[in-house]
């Protein structure tokens, strides 16, 4: 579109409304784009929204595509970002590769639907499909906000002023240092002798790809040097996200697996360039997948249960639809020699068995609604591992327990006597805050296991003769994502031992955030042989992780809290003066719903937990005083900052209810000196922020907005002390 043919709207008009419930109908798959919900956020340390849209678009997009999509010309980007003081990037290339996650949540706020797919050169349909399976960005992202098209104005008066002011503050940031996505890993090759206490050692690649993994060169998102530093620490497997239909011909609908052939060629090619360095390449499993009704229409016979949202599971107790899994597992294998194995999660977020999401009192299959869960959970892993087996005996199938009910034990005694049976580690893990207790349910360092729900469950597998396996997280979890390697190694080796103890055989060392070749995993490493050899500890360093660890064990972890607290997004969560009215969503945006943040805990207990948290830290920090820059102390301020974050917006809310001036100025004063100390850290580390579900969950202009957020915050609360209705509550 040239900038004389783009056309603007005043409102929301037909064509726009169209797109929130356009449809993908292709390959008979339909995925809806997140309704439209209230009004953007409006972004008031901006003075007006395009201004708003040219700074965030000036690190992701170049200048022909921001003129494009607003309708004006190259030279009049350039001009307006050269007024505000912005430096000068290329990179677009990269961040539509590697970082459309990060680009689609910038402009939420700020483009309607109709935008956003210009700026992606998408249509509807692609765009509907990747919100959805991408790893479920639209329930991330909710509701759509509404905002009206934007369109390239001349500058009024206020908007020079307030460029002029954006420039003023910027000459004092620098975003000099490392680039994005230039992730360095320098670690030591460690000596392994003896027997392997764990023989599988997996982790999900760092900068993996979720959606289209195989539908691009691995080498995109899988480069030889992040290998050859897993080879180094001993991880011997990767994982990734496989769809069977995308892999392997799907003889009931030909057009599901259009493209497979080329998809199967870059898997093989990827297990033949890790086998290189000693490393397996595992796939993640949800088998078999729902089909839509028109499917159903064609195929009535194997339609099984159907959900609330009207999603129909193929039945696995048609002896048609059990054999056909089989068969293509078998298919997959035969196509690519070299695959290590398979692990599946028969009770996930996605719809398959009838029983992944009902119960005997709610299922709606006339088939399955007579047998037990445990049967029905049972065949599903049955048809994985004849599939896999009947090819090599030597092919890995493991069987997460992830969600199962009251009928684990019994589903475990069902299994066939090959698989691995594999449990969250610190499932159930109790602890008491604040006259709460409350029990682990996934993603935890601060709380670590083996928990006794994950014994029964290893114990109930070694009665009947199956290997055992322990999901973990040994970098990073939800407690705060955004930095790679929390660095409490003590708590990582206290983990292992037990691990090793308890006879665990297998190990997945993260799910899709965690798997960054750091300092942890060469602590957990020591846990992976019977004799291992590697650099002694730095004792300052060592004494900091000491008093990390027990700093972490204050995280006020809870699922709610994990997912939609301030800690992920940390310095990178804006403040606002009047509340947004816009609920947090999971792993995304925090925005400024402290009752979300909280879970079941009070504001008291929330914000003691991260006082004592950041207290603790501090004195790890003060170990550290003028130490080298290496990985652990980068990794040991980030977390630090993310922590601060968090207390400082805790407190700036609850002072903002209340109208304590004195408190919110403190608090942004502390937010203020974080995001810069964020930024720095930023310049010397690529790694800090990105995490391979969100891809860069907050980059550099992320920070660089905070700061300018922070001074508009402080220069709002100035007027605010000195208007003549003002009524500071500080003593």
């Amino acid at each position: 579109m040239t900038p004389q043919a783009s056309v603007c709207y005043n409102n929301l008009n037909e064509k726009q409304a169209a797109f929130q419930t356009t449809i993908r109908k292709d390959h008979f798959m339909e995925f809806a784009l997140p309704q439209y919900g209230k009004d953007a956020i409006r972004l008031s340390h901006f003075p007006s929204r395009l201004l708003a849209f040219l700074f965030r678009a000036n690190e992701y997009l170049s200048d022909a595509r921001v003129a494009r999509l607003l309708g004006t010309t190259e030279e009049n980007v350039r001009r307006v970002g050269a007024e505000m003081g912005l430096p000068k990037r290329d990179a677009e290339a990269l961040w539509l590769k590697k970082g459309y996650i990060t680009v689609i949540k910038r402009f939420w706020h700020l483009l309607p639907y109709e935008q956003l797919m210009e700026l992606l050169e998408t249509d509807a349909a692609s765009f509907a499909t990747l919100l959805r399976e991408e790893d479920f960005l639209d329930i991330k992202l909710k509701q759509k906000p509404r905002c009206e098209r934007l369109c390239w104005h001349e500058l009024t008066e206020e908007d020079h002023a307030g460029a002029k002011k954006i420039a003023a503050i910027l000459s004092d940031v620098s975003t000099d240092g490392v680039p994005p996505f230039e992730f360095r890993y320098d670690l030591p090759e460690i000596k392994f002798s003896g027997k392997p206490l764990f023989d599988a050692r997996i982790v999900y690649p760092f900068s993996g790809l979720y959606l289209y993994a195989f539908d691009v060169d691995s080498r995109e998102y899988c480069p030889d040097d992040m290998l050859r530093a897993y080879q180094k620490i001993g991880v011997n497997g990767i994982w990734l996200q496989a769809v069977l239909y995308q892999l392997t011909a799907f003889p009931l609908e030909s057009s599901l697996s259009k493209g497979y052939e080329a998809r199967q060629a870059r898997l093989r090619e990827l297990t033949e360039r890790c086998a290189k360095f000693g490393i397996k390449v595992y796939l993640y499993l949800n088998e078999p997948r729902s089909m839509p009704d028109e499917f159903f229409e064609r195929y009535p016979q194997y339609a099984g249960h159907r959900t609330a949202d009207n999603k129909t599971c193929m039945c696995i107790s048609v002896p048609e639809v059990k054999q056909d899994l089989s068969d293509r597992v078998a298919a997959l294998c035969r196509a690519v020699p070299l695959l290590g194995g398979f692990f599946t999660i028969t009770r996930s977020e996605n719809v398959t068995n009838c029983y992944s999401h009902s119960t005997p009192q709610t299922c709606l299959c006339p088939r399955c609604q007579k047998r037990p869960v445990e049967d029905v959970i049972a065949d599903v892993i049955s048809a994985i591992e004849q599939g896999a087996h009947s090819v090599r005996e030597d092919i890995r199938v493991m069987v997460w327990s992830w969600a199962w009910g009251d009928e684990h034990l019994n589903t475990i005694a069902r299994l066939p006597k090959s698989v691995t049976m594999l449990c969250k580690s610190e499932q159930d893990v109790s602890f008491t805050y604040g006259g709460v207790t409350e029990q682990i349910k996934d993603y935890s360092m601060s709380k670590i296991g083996p928990g006794e729900h994950a014994k029964s469950e290893w114990a109930q597998a070694k009665e009947h003769g199956l290997h055992t396996g322990a999901k973990v997280q040994v970098n990073t979890t939800w407690e705060s994502s955004t930095v790679p390697a929390i660095p409490v190694y003590p708590s990582i080796e206290r983990h292992m031992r037990a691990l090793n103890r308890e006879g665990i055989r297998d190990i997945l060392l993260s799910w899709t955030l965690g798997g960054y070749p750091s300092q942890n995993l060469l602590h957990a490493a020591k846990s992976f042989y019977e004799q291992v050899e590697l650099p002694p500890d730095d004792p300052r360093e060592a004494a900091a992780c000491e008093c990390f660890s027990r700093a972490f064990e204050n995280f006020p972890s809870q699922i709610n809290v994990q997912y939609y607290g301030p800690q992920n997004g940390g310095p990178s969560n804006l403040l606002f003066l009047e509340p947004t009215g816009y609920p947090a969503t999971m792993t995304c945006f925090a925005y400024d719903d402290l009752d979300s943040w909280r879970g079941p805990y009070s504001e008291d207990t929330l914000q003691e937990q991260f006082e004592l948290l950041c207290r603790g830290w501090e004195e790890g920090l003060e170990l550290l005083k003028d130490a080298p820059q290496t990985e652990t102390v980068i990794m040991a301020q980030a977390s630090y900052c993310l922590f601060r974050a968090s207390l400082n917006q805790i407190r700036f809310l609850r002072a903002r209810r209340t109208n304590d001036l004195f408190a919110m100025r403190q608090a942004v004063e502390s937010e203020l000196e974080i995001a810069q100390r964020m930024l720095s850290l930023m310049c010397k580390n690529a790694a800090i922020g990105f995490e391979a579900a969100n891809h860069y969950y907050f980059s550099k202009s992320c920070m660089t907005e905070k700061v300018l957020n922070c001074h508009h915050i402080l220069e709002e609360l100035d007027r605010m002390e000195h208007a003549p209705s003002a009524q500071n509550t500080h003593s």
